[in-house]
């Protein structure tokens, strides 16, 4: 009977451990490299009207697809890493007595890799007028479609919620918040 009631727990706890990751924000199926319309409509076969957007640094890009079947979003870090040494020889001038000689040695130079890691995070938060809105996963919600349709002019923070919780807030470009009012129409 033990056994039965630990099996059973097991089986919640992995229920629970494994479904908030089953109702993340999908990722984009662009990069901040790709080559594609930014901050502007764009038709696509599989999810109608569309637009992308980025914001990236040296060290993390967030890129985003917006429509009505779905918002997208992927969040990259970068960072150099290094992976071993390799061994230069290097000279220097000294003054040696009453005269400069060149003296010649080895030093490590570093060998270094650019490493990325992605992900997506969990819920997209809206503050719009005064209310905050939720985005998961899925189709836009009807609410949240006609508030994005009509967001305020201009550049719009997001915050990002990640698995752990924790929270990022990310800007979008004016040109994508304008280029909502196309995509989050009504449909007629």
């Amino acid at each position: 009977m033990r056994q039965q009631y630990l099996a059973l727990g097991i089986s919640f706890g992995l229920l629970f451990t494994i479904t908030p990751y089953a109702f993340a924000v999908t990722p984009t199926s662009v990069n901040q490299d790709s080559n594609v319309p930014w901050s502007n409509v764009v038709e696509n076969p599989f999810d109608g009207k569309l637009v992308y957007d980025k914001h990236f640094t040296d060290d993390f890009a967030f890129v985003t697809s917006w429509s009505r079947q779905g918002i997208k979003a992927t969040y990259t870090t970068y960072w150099s890493q290094v992976v071993g040494y390799s061994s230069i020889r290097k000279t220097r001038r000294i003054w040696q007595g009453d005269h400069y000689i060149d003296d010649r040695y080895f030093d490590r130079d570093p060998i270094r890799e650019k490493r990325s890691r992605s992900q997506s995070p969990k819920a997209l938060l809206f503050a719009i007028n005064g209310e905050i809105y939720t985005y998961t996963n899925g189709e836009v919600d009807p609410k949240l479609a006609e508030v994005l349709a009509n967001a305020p002019a201009g550049n719009m923070t997001i915050r990002a919620v990640w698995r752990d919780d924790s929270t990022t807030d990310l800007p979008i470009g004016a040109g994508t918040v304008e280029a909502w009012k196309t995509v989050f129409k009504a449909p007629n």
